[in-house]
Formats: C-alpha cells, structure tokens, sequence
C-alpha cells in the first residue's frame, strides 16, 4: 500500500481527535524527542491539545527542546493515573519512533486495555503493529522525515520551531550526518528545514558541545574499557555501576557512547554493553556495513537498522561479551 494512503488514514484520524497523548521509546533519542516536539507543535497549530510523555527521563542535552519539563511516567505521572485518566482525557495516542510494546514499558499497559485510537509513525523494520494507523517507512533516515513528509502532504505549516525540532531528528539519527544511513533524500530534507528556520550551528552547540564534567568523566572510562578482537575489527567496550558512582554521571549520558570506537580505522562492527541497576546488560550495537546488527539484536530479543541496534542481555560481563563477540565474529567470517 502506498504511504500516501497511510498519510490519508493519519490525517483524518488527526482531523477527528481534539486531545493527543504523544510519546516514544524508552531512553529516548533525538529522532523520538524531535518528533514529539514537532507533533505537538501541529497540534497547537491545528487549535487541539498535546500532551507529551516521556517513558524515561530524557538526556539533559535534549531539555531545551521542549518549552517545559516533559513528565515522564513511573516518576512525575504513575501509571493508575494515566488509566484513571486523571492525568488528562485523550482521544488519540500518537508514538513515535517505535512500533514494539517492548519499548513502552508500562505504557503498553495502558496501550492495550485504552479504547484511544493510536497512530504509529516509525521507520523500524520490527514492529508489533499497535497502531490502529501506522505510518511506516524503513527506507526514511530518521522518523522525523516521515513527519515532515506527512506536514507536507497534510499542507500544514512548518515553523522554525517544528523545522528545528525535525532538523534534530534527522542529524541525531545520522550522527550528524555521518552513517551509512545519509542520503540525498536527508540531505535534500535537511537543507528545506534549514531553508524553513532550523540553525544548524545552534543545535550542534547545544547537542555535541554540551558535556557535562561527570560525562567526559564517564567517557573516559568507557574508552579504558575498550577490548579489541578479530585482528582489531570488533570492538567491545563496557560501562559498569562502579563507573556511573564514580563519577557522577547518569545512564543517558552514555548516548553515542558506542561510536567512539568506530574513529578506529580497523573496526567493523562495535558493542557497548552498560550495566543496568537490576542486572543484566543494556548492548548497543554498530556496524560499517560488514555486520547486519539488527539481525543479531533480533535474534536476541532486541531490534534496530543494520548498522544500528540495541537489545537488554541477561547475564555477567563475561558471558554477554561471548554471546555478542561470538555473533559478530559469525557474521565476520561470512562476510
């Protein structure tokens, strides 16, 4: 079916709502957090309510997005009170960048026993299908570009505002326009939404030269922590508890982290495995394009692009680091 059509279907579900609840995936990255400013900027446009929530606290570097603190739920909005609906009435839900009930934790409670309709914008190839519209397409960069098609499709405007917002969706999910993932259609995408208002200096400022001295702390210990194999082409790097208590930081100052080791000329495919306060590994997964790390993060439990996955891992530092080095090396000598 043609996206066009996705587009129809999402418009009129947009055009018959009065009140949305916007959200994305756990840890949320620039692509969730953009689109969600975006979408609810639409909304204030179109004369309807947004309500965006987040389902963990966001990086400290992607709080000047929003006007206000976004609340996020479990800790500002428990979950009895969304199903109450003494957080707010909503007669659509709108989430981004995700189509897994895996990736709303505790929200997916909510998902599945509302009678809210939910419209799904996603560029994700693994998906559960929650959304009664879902607008999808694995062939976009970034959802943000999904977004900005469906604005321009609908002939709604963009502002400086949403320009930004979208422009940091689409240069977070490229590394700044630097994966594989960069093509003409980011590029020629990019250059409208600076064209409509997006400061490209402004937000390189605010999101890659905004350190704190507790994450160039934590940095520097993750790069301690590098291990090199297959004649240096698999790099495995790790951050345990003792290091966040160290120096101070937090788990989402641990974004992008995982690149790090990909400025090594050799490496082909890397791995960040960060300890998680219940135990257990949360891994993220790169690759140059010689190992498809979806397929590895699917086969695990988890999900991403080829060159670009994550999954949570049961076990010790030494048996995670077998399971993820075993597969890497696989896919190496197949290559």
């Amino acid at each position: 079916m043609s996206i066009k059509n996705d587009f129809k279907k999402a418009i009129d579900l947009i055009n018959k709502s009065k009140s949305w609840l916007v959200t994305s995936h756990t840890r949320p990255d620039g692509d969730a957090v953009g689109c969600m400013k975006a979408l609810c900027e639409i909304a204030k446009q179109l004369g309807k309510k947004a309500q965006p929530i987040l389902l963990s606290p966001s990086a400290q570097w992607y709080e000047f997005i929003f006007d206000a603190p976004v609340p996020v739920l479990g800790n500002d909005v428990k979950l009895d009170q969304l199903q109450a609906g003494s957080f707010g009435k909503f007669d659509l839900a709108v989430v981004v960048d995700t189509n897994s009930y895996i990736q709303l934790p505790e929200f997916d409670k909510w998902l599945k026993l509302s009678k809210v309709p939910v419209l799904v914008i996603d560029h994700h190839l693994t998906g559960d299908g929650l959304g009664d519209v879902e607008v999808v397409d694995s062939t976009a960069a970034a959802t943000g570009e999904i977004v900005f098609d469906l604005l321009k499709f609908a002939d709604w405007k963009v502002t400086p505002q949403i320009a930004e917002a979208l422009y940091i969706a689409l240069s977070t999910d490229t590394g700044w326009f630097r994966f594989d993932n960069t093509d003409s259609r980011v590029m020629r995408n990019a250059s409208s939404l600076i064209e409509l208002g997006a400061r490209p200096s402004v937000v390189y400022h605010k999101l890659y030269q905004n350190y704190s001295p507790a994450r160039l702390k934590l940095l520097g210990r993750m790069l301690e922590n590098t291990e090199l194999y297959h004649n240096d082409k698999i790099a495995l790097q790790f951050i345990m508890r003792s290091d966040f208590d160290a120096t101070g930081a937090r788990g989402a100052d641990t974004e992008e982290f995982v690149n790090e080791s990909q400025r090594i000329n050799s490496v082909e495919a890397a791995a960040l495995f960060v300890e998680l306060k219940d135990g257990g590994f949360r891994c993220s997964l790169r690759s140059n394009g010689s190992v498809d790390v979806q397929k590895i993060a699917k086969e695990l439990g988890g999900g991403g692009h080829k060159v670009a996955a994550g999954v949570n891992l049961k076990g010790s530092l030494a048996q995670v680091k077998k399971l993820i080095l075993d597969r890497f090396e696989r896919e190496l000598k197949n290559t």
